[in-house]
């Protein structure tokens, strides 16, 4: 009676093929390169569940359409539009670049001039501040009160009233800055404000992951 072959009998010994070289020729070997490479996508995409590239975003197609050109042998139409995705994300960049200058130069000089400070923790604690306390006093110089807080915006307002009074009287100047009150420039709620900064910050990681 003939017995069945083992395990050990039907798969030769891997031990004999040590030390043995495979000779590709340049196209396999590329091929394989490309394999490779085409399995980490598609293991991205398994796991991640998606594998692509923005569809709306001049960064899309500045990455895609040179690719796809470079697939067709850079044809006329091709070469074209890989050049006209590429000046469209030059254009991009530097458009952003000015508009981010333009925000800097604001912040610097714009809020300097109209004496605008940083906002900072100005009223942040204001409900534990004692009466006098030196952590407790706004840009105005004066202790934060919840019915004195206004906006910046209110805030300039009512100290430009407030001077211009005191330029049209001097007679009366000390009289007019103990009886107009401007109130205070800060922070109408500190917690308001850190949600609001977590919402950005996790918008912006969205951003970055896509």
């Amino acid at each position: 009676m003939q017995q069945k072959n083992s395990g050990r009998d039907r798969y030769p010994d891997r031990s004999a093929y040590a030390g043995l070289t495979l000779e590709l020729s340049d196209e396999d070997r590329n091929a394989y390169i490309a394999s490779g490479k085409a399995i980490s996508y598609l293991m991205k995409m398994e796991n991640d569940g998606s594998c692509g590239l923005e569809k709306g975003s001049v960064y899309g197609a500045a990455v895609a359409i040179p690719q796809i050109a470079r697939s067709a042998g850079w044809s006329g139409t091709m070469t074209a539009l890989a050049i006209r995705s590429y000046m469209f994300l030059m254009m991009n960049i530097f458009i952003q670049g000015f508009l981010l200058c333009m925000i800097a130069e604001d912040e610097i000089l714009g809020s300097a001039f109209a004496g605008k400070v940083h906002l900072c923790d100005f009223g942040a604690k204001m409900e534990d501040c004692p009466q006098g306390a030196p952590n407790c006093k706004g840009p105005g110089g004066t202790t934060f009160s919840a019915p004195r807080l206004y906006g910046f915006d209110v805030w300039s307002t009512r100290v430009y009233v407030r001077d211009s009074l005191a330029a049209i009287f001097p007679d009366r100047a000390k009289e007019i800055h103990e009886l107009v009150d401007p109130g205070e420039y800060g922070l109408e709620n500190y917690y308001c404000r850190a949600t609001c900064c977590f919402i950005f910050m996790m918008a912006m990681m969205d951003d970055m992951h896509k």
